[in-house]
């Protein structure tokens, strides 16, 4: 792996010329093209200098790379209803009319008098829409309301004139964390019924709208693999290893490229932790970590030689020019 002294190097011997030199003189521009070729090579050999090195300190912001909770919780919901997907259709990020006004997720079902046997969909009607939570919020009254606003609004820009009520409309709510204070304000303050009716799933009855609210944490992790993957909670590894199996056998559909990508940035990896995972994620695109290994300790040596070479070559033109160096000195 190419030191940083070397590539610090390198950097002060090229700003020794930009302060020797004019732009417009034909030496400079002479150095300049060499320089330059020297450094193409480098890229068209795929070397990225100074992403190979693991001594330099990366900003803490790049370390971990946020988890896009629209895009996970929507390819886990559709992967989740594969099985449907013709009865089904699929909007992330729906705009309502000519308002800023975004519904994170509107599934609509095509045929609606055909049920759908499976949990999360079993209240599903023509239109359905799902406002989703991630780990970083909570799922409050405000929001709650808001959705049930979005419904109404819906109805009203959707079709011609009286074409469809409440009855078209289903609302569900994802979040991570069990709602306990909205929950109370719904039974306590507003006195409808909230009830049960699967792990993680609660239906809202009496509401404006057909409603549920589902709790990611508390999804059975055997019916709803997919979403209850996204928690980052899965104690068995046998299931992180089939939701990553199963994305690499449908590699050919986005959705599931899409959820990996995020199931990656939602699973806390340890040292000697998830490595099945990240190998077989890897295997997707048609990698492993030990190839990669190997790519970069050849792909240094080449950066060593080029580096080196070019050092050199520096230096004698400096020299050449009786141009004073000083290695240890502030450029």
């Amino acid at each position: 792996m190419p030191s940083i002294s070397m590539i610090y190097l390198n950097y002060k011997l090229f700003l020794q010329f930009l302060q020797h030199f004019e732009s417009g003189t034909l030496l400079f521009l002479l150095i300049l093209q060499e320089v330059m070729s020297m450094n193409q090579q480098t890229v068209t050999a795929k070397t990225p200098v100074c992403s190979s090195i693991s001594t330099i300190k990366i900003p803490q912001r790049y370390q971990k790379l946020p988890v896009n909770w629209h895009k996970a919780a929507s390819s886990a919901i559709e992967i989740e209803l594969i099985d449907y997907r013709h009865l089904l259709e699929f909007k992330t990020e729906h705009v309502l009319g000519s308002n800023s006004y975004r519904i994170d997720l509107l599934i609509i079902k095509k045929l609606t008098n055909q049920i759908i046997p499976k949990n999360l969909a079993e209240i599903f009607r023509t239109f359905n829409l799902l406002e989703i939570k991630g780990a970083g919020s909570s799922l409050s009254t405000d929001a709650y309301y808001k959705t049930i606003g979005y419904g109404g609004l819906f109805i009203s820009q959707t079709g011609s004139l009286n074409q469809f009520t409440a009855n078209d409309i289903t609302l569900t709510f994802l979040c991570m964390r069990h709602p306990r204070k909205l929950l109370q304000h719904l039974t306590v303050e507003r006195h409808l019924t909230v009830a049960k009716s699967s792990p993680g799933i609660y239906t809202i009855n009496k509401e404006t709208f057909c409603s549920q609210i589902i709790v990611m944490n508390e999804l059975n992790p055997e019916e709803n693999m997919y979403l209850r993957g996204l928690t980052g909670k899965l104690s068995d590894m046998s299931i992180q290893n089939q939701i990553a199996a199963n994305c690499i056998s449908h590699n050919t559909q986005p959705v599931y490229k899409q959820y990996l990508d995020q199931f990656i940035k939602t699973t806390p990896h340890a040292k000697g932790e998830n490595d099945m995972v990240y190998e077989t994620a890897l295997r997707l695109f048609g990698t492993s970590s030990e190839e990669i290994a190997q790519q970069v300790r050849a792909q240094d040596q080449v950066v060593i030689d080029q580096l080196s070479s070019q050092n050199e070559y520096l230096m004698n033109l400096l020299k050449a020019h009786n141009i004073p160096f000083d290695a240890d000195s502030n450029p």
